[in-house]
């Protein structure tokens, strides 16, 4: 299984330089970006890494803490702006979104969250729309807005943050490629996930990682749905150099049910581990004792991240915040391709990741509708690579195996 290129820093740099194709990508003006959530981890990295990305862009911090979005809009620079918004409120969103290219979602956790506020309001205004969901019955129930927004001429992704996110269209590329250059037909899609601690992510990412923990894992085995054990099915999986061997245990991400609907490989699952090792003790334990009733509750599951806190602080302090991802697919013929993706922060990688996602919509390669991220409907097939080269951005490893062109 030979490697063909390796993107490392000074590599992964390059995707600030302007590519053969700059000129089409340009925007015929300085587009506003709202970011919802803009003052938490995710959303004030996305808005950080869109500064950084295009210094051209007016960025809108909305969130309901006026004292922590004004504070983080002034440290962002002149182009940036505080927007007082609750996500709850469509009137309030509407008007936030007067004026406004794209609103950026950032604002979770999206678990039990029953309505769609944001992109309807999105539509309603004709906002293009991007989001960080990682659950898979809003995903789909964003999906259900797709004639909608189609008929209202908005491109909207959903899943759009780094996993789900950037692994989907990882895996779409190795999907591609293999049908591409004739070399098996996909049978088997295998995502794991590998984070240092809480990934520095925020008390938002306790939350999902937890409500997670109460709900069956949906993976797809020769065509036929499953329903597993959270946290189970551990694996030890290599993800490669600065990293190496880790635990890694099922859970219900969106990306399995997306990849396996639109991608057509007929086995899909996906994994996720955390370091120190005794944190997937602890998360096998809340998923076998606590009750599900709890597990499923958000406001239950906020009070005990609030609890947990200051101790996962202190462990991420001494475990780091490393990110990486790897997507495995084996094909008929015993072909075996890998996508590896590695970056120190969490913190800092999910803001590119999220921001080269707005940047694809902004540059136009998003057709109006609700869209998933490995469709190519949703991101342009020839528009993958520019997104990965900006979401890679300080990445330590960033490998895409056996892809003419990488």
């Amino acid at each position: 299984m030979g490697v063909v290129r390796a993107c490392a820093p000074a590599a992964a740099a390059a995707a600030t330089a302007p590519s053969a194709d700059t000129a089409k990508r340009k925007l015929s003006r300085s587009a506003r970006v709202l970011v919802l959530g803009g003052a938490g981890r995710v959303g004030g990295s996305t808005a950080t890494a869109l500064s950084k990305l295009r210094p051209d862009l007016s960025i809108l911090i909305g969130d309901k803490n006026r004292e922590k979005g004004k504070s983080f809009a002034a440290k962002l620079g002149e182009q940036s702006e505080f927007v007082q918004v609750d996500t709850s409120n469509a009137s309030m969103l509407e008007k936030a979104l007067q004026g406004v290219d794209l609103v950026v979602h950032t604002a979770g956790p999206f678990q039990r969250a029953e309505e769609c506020t944001v992109l309807q309001a999105a539509i309603s205004t004709k906002t293009a729309y991007v989001d960080v969901c990682d659950d898979t019955d809003y995903s789909w129930r964003a999906k259900g807005f797709h004639e909608e927004a189609k008929s209202a001429g908005v491109p909207a992704i959903t899943t759009a943050g780094i996993y789900p996110g950037v692994s989907n269209v990882m895996a779409a590329e190795l999907v591609n490629a293999a049908r591409r250059e004739n070399d098996g037909e996909p049978e088997r899609l295998r995502f794991f996930y590998y984070t240092a601690g809480s990934g520095g992510a925020g008390p938002t990412i306790l939350t999902t990682s937890f409500m997670l923990l109460g709900e069956d894992v949906i993976a797809y085995n020769k065509g036929e749905e499953v329903k597993l054990k959270p946290y189970s099915g551990a694996l030890n999986i290599d993800f490669g150099k600065g990293v190496r061997k880790k635990n890694v245990y099922l859970l219900n991400l969106p990306e399995v049910k997306s990849a396996f609907k639109i991608l057509g490989v007929p086995t899909v699952s996906a994994r996720f581990g955390t370091a120190p090792f005794f944190w997937n003790w602890g998360m096998q334990a809340f998923a076998n004792f606590l009750p599900v009733e709890f597990l499923r509750d958000k406001n239950k599951v906020q009070k005990l991240v609030k609890s947990v806190d200051p101790l996962v602080r202190a462990i991420d302090g001494i475990a780091g915040e490393c990110v990486s991802m790897r997507v495995d697919l084996d094909c008929s013929n015993g072909r075996n391709t890998i996508g590896l993706f590695t970056h120190k922060k969490l913190s800092v990688s999910v803001g590119f990741a999220t921001a080269a996602f707005a940047l694809a919509v902004l540059e136009g390669n998003t057709q109006p509708g609700v869209w998933f991220p490995e469709e190519p409907e949703g991101i342009a097939i020839e528009a993958r690579k520019l997104l990965l080269e900006r979401a890679s951005q300080g990445a330590t490893n960033f490998v895409m195996n056996n892809l003419p062109g990488w």
